[in-house]
């Protein structure tokens, strides 16, 4: 029971500290690794093509195309996005080990989410359609990128209109800090503004995690608290026998502090890979934008085991207090 105590514990601590350690990842692969604009200047819809080549050569930008679309297989059918890239280096598709990758502009590219969620490959072939339009395209799968949130295609310009469908830019990325408004801008925002709202987004997720750690601190003093007075009890007659024969009080607790130790081991060791199966499920559950792969960075890992073991010994030296004044005489009594 005290190993199953600890793996609980064990557990609740690898998928709250995994979880910190996701959000962090997410953040930085997004918004530094794919993303090194610093203002994304969002196209009126009724802005002419004159008046959007205007801007972004007044604030040396590239413009990109994002739009829902709908992909179908044979086997099922996702909502994902359409990312137009028209040669730019603002913005730069990465594998799930967040390395760049290259997009040829005759190439189309899948995200790996979207991949699994449609059972498709490289070589593969599906079908799709961009939301509002009846035109179904029919595309090869050249390639697979890894996005955090944003699951679909990505392909040039270029191949775009080769599949006969318009390239219309919808946003404007540049390099520099606009904060002029323009009659073709709807909006303008800046890569500061967008990671201080994920920072607003993410706060009710922190909480969670706050409370993991909470519960998973409080589930391990309340557990191995009572088993291990439970665990006093049945062998108070041993322990009084043993200081008849002389052992100390001092060694009498470290005896009951390394038996202690030694299942506290065995339940992180075996603890470890429960919580990462939890975070993988939670992160699995977290809907079909977001893809997030389960880790832990090793300096949460220690800390994990620093509070566990931190735990354990506490407790262990609270329910050993009790050697000291135990009754001998009603221990060592026969039961009647």
């Amino acid at each position: 029971m005290t190993v199953i105590g600890v793996i609980g514990c064990t557990a609740l601590l690898v998928s709250a500290f995994g979880m910190y350690d996701g959000m962090s990842d997410l953040k930085e692969w997004e918004f530094n690794q794919i993303n090194h604009y610093d203002s994304k200047l969002v196209i009126d819809e009724e802005a002419s093509i004159s008046q959007v080549n205007e801007v972004a050569d007044e604030v040396n930008g590239d413009k990109i195309m994002e739009s829902a679309i709908e992909i179908e297989t044979d086997s099922a059918k996702k909502s994902g996005s359409l990312l137009v890239l028209n040669h730019t280096d603002l913005v730069t598709p990465t594998d799930y080990d967040w390395n760049r990758i290259k997009i040829a502009d005759d190439e189309v590219s899948i995200s790996q989410k979207m991949a699994d969620m449609l059972g498709v490959g490289i070589g593969d072939t599906v079908k799709w359609h961009i939301m509002g339009s009846d035109k179904w395209i029919e595309t090869k799968i050249d390639g697979i990128h890894a996005d955090p949130t944003s699951q679909g295609l990505i392909m040039s310009s270029d191949k775009l209109e080769d599949l006969d469908l318009n390239y219309t830019p919808t946003s404007i990325v540049t390099a520099e800090h606009i904060d002029k408004n323009y009659s073709a801008i709807k909006t303008a925002n800046s890569m500061k503004d967008m990671t201080s709202s994920w920072d607003e987004l993410t706060e009710a997720m922190w909480l969670l995690i706050y409370i993991l750690i909470f519960f998973a601190s409080l589930l391990a003093v309340v557990v191995l608290y009572n088993l291990g007075l439970l665990s006093f009890t049945e062998i108070e007659r041993e322990i009084a026998t043993l200081k008849v024969l002389g052992f100390r009080t001092g060694a009498l607790r470290k005896l009951l502090l390394t038996q202690n130790l030694w299942f506290t081991t065995v339940g992180f060791i075996l603890g470890i890979p429960v919580g990462y199966y939890i975070l993988k499920v939670m992160w699995e559950s977290s809907g079909d934008s977001f893809y997030i792969l389960p880790s832990i960075s090793l300096m949460n890992l220690i800390l994990t085991a620093l509070i566990t073991f931190s735990l354990s010994i506490l407790v262990n030296l609270m329910f050993s207090r009790k050697i000291k004044n135990l009754d001998m005489v009603e221990s060592l009594k026969g039961v009647e």
